[in-house]
């Protein structure tokens, strides 16, 4: 049932982003207006990287975790990125003990330019988790896929809807779903502050702030 929910949320937001930008790939769409080449538009097709902070409320848990993330973006040609992330997680003392958790991902981003309002955009990848707890190390491959749309909510203001799909085959629960939005806003020609709120399909929540230099 879980599985079944998950793939459900999974293509109702896929679903979304293509009917709304994804055939633009394929076809010779005009280059998009002069204002679209401004540094005060969104992360997508720029160089940048980022480091956040994110605390995480653990459901079910007396315990809360500490996340701390880079990224990096790198664009590769017209409508697409290579993207490049980092986390680890730390969670808070439970019998003596913190649980700690590492992740490193790689994936492939194609998206939109045809659309004045926002970009939406596709994504898949690899990475490779570790966790350890109570001194027992565990670690697996990871198949990424993901969606989301990244709206132009004023000119140095971008609020992307996201969800992300991990299969993992190494760990006892192989799949998670994580969804959620994050904005970016972009102080001044290099810099931005970013936020976020996002949960999983386990019910953690995750309260995320940053910042991205854009290179």
């Amino acid at each position: 049932m879980k599985q079944k929910i998950m793939r459900q949320a999974l293509v109702l937001v896929a679903a979304s982003s293509l009917g709304f930008g994804m055939s633009a790939l394929a076809d010779s769409a005009p280059p998009p207006s002069a204002t679209s080449s401004e540094p005060s538009l969104g992360l997508l097709g720029q160089t940048y990287a980022g480091v956040s902070y994110s605390y995480v409320h653990l459901d079910h848990s007396p315990v809360s975790a500490d996340r701390y993330s880079f990224e990096y973006n790198q664009p590769l040609a017209a409508g697409f990125d290579a993207v490049f992330n980092y986390d680890r997680t730390q969670n808070g003392l439970l019998a003596g003990d913190r649980g700690y958790g590492q992740n490193l991902d790689a994936t492939l981003r194609a998206f939109s330019t045809s659309y004045a309002w926002g970009k939406p955009y596709l994504e898949a990848g690899v990475g490779y988790d570790l966790t350890k707890f109570g001194g027992v190390n565990d670690h697996s491959f990871a198949w990424i896929a993901g969606t989301g749309i990244e709206f132009q909510a004023t000119t140095a203001l971008t609020v992307t809807p996201f969800v992300r799909y991990t299969e993992t085959n190494g760990f006892a629960d192989h799949h998670q779903v994580d969804y959620g939005v994050k904005a970016n806003y972009w102080v001044t020609r290099q810099l931005a502050v970013t936020a976020g709120l996002s949960r999983n399909d386990d019910k953690d929540l995750s309260y995320k702030v940053g910042f991205n230099v854009r290179f």
